[in-house]
């Protein structure tokens, strides 16, 4: 944790020295920043976070492509025949050791995604209730949030 909070601060300090104080100069401080940890410290290269920085970056892209492409399909949807849609709402199983934090985190990112809604946590905290817009194979949405954002939330807060 104490790589993350130095490689916020380099970003910081990059930006307010660089001017102006925006995203894309915060941006590549965090880069900057990442390159001078890695390189200041050769002993602690096998770190997580040296690798967890890639996987939420990986992350990051994969939701923005997820939302791409959910906004596409309600698109879609919107001008179908409302006959032809098959709405549903389907009890997802998710690993039972899940965090709070992890939980909330995954159900939003869920929420996001247009044509999606969670609803409810089961009590036993093994299945999230989750409304699609559009079910095709009920199977196979459950294997897309198990295999999609679960896994890839997983990666990088463990």
């Amino acid at each position: 944790m104490s790589k993350l909070i130095a490689n916020f601060l380099l970003a910081g300090a990059w930006a307010a020295a660089i001017q102006p104080f925006n995203a894309a100069n915060l941006a590549v401080g965090f880069a900057l920043g990442y390159i001078v940890l890695w390189v200041a410290s050769p002993s602690d290269r096998e770190s997580p976070y040296f690798k967890k920085v890639f996987k939420g970056i990986g992350f990051a892209f994969f939701t923005l492509k997820e939302l791409v492409v959910a906004n596409i399909k309600m698109a879609v949807w919107t001008v179908m025949p409302l006959k032809r849609l098959r709405p549903m709402i389907l009890a997802v199983p998710i690993q039972e050791d899940l965090t709070d934090t992890e939980i909330t985190i995954l159900s939003s990112l869920i929420t996001l995604t247009p044509g999606t809604l969670t609803m409810d946590v089961s009590e036993n905290r093994r299945y999230l209730f989750i409304h699609f817009m559009h079910v095709d194979d009920p199977e196979e949405a459950k294997r897309d949030v198990a295999e999609g954002f679960q896994r890839r939330l997983l990666e990088v807060t463990r």
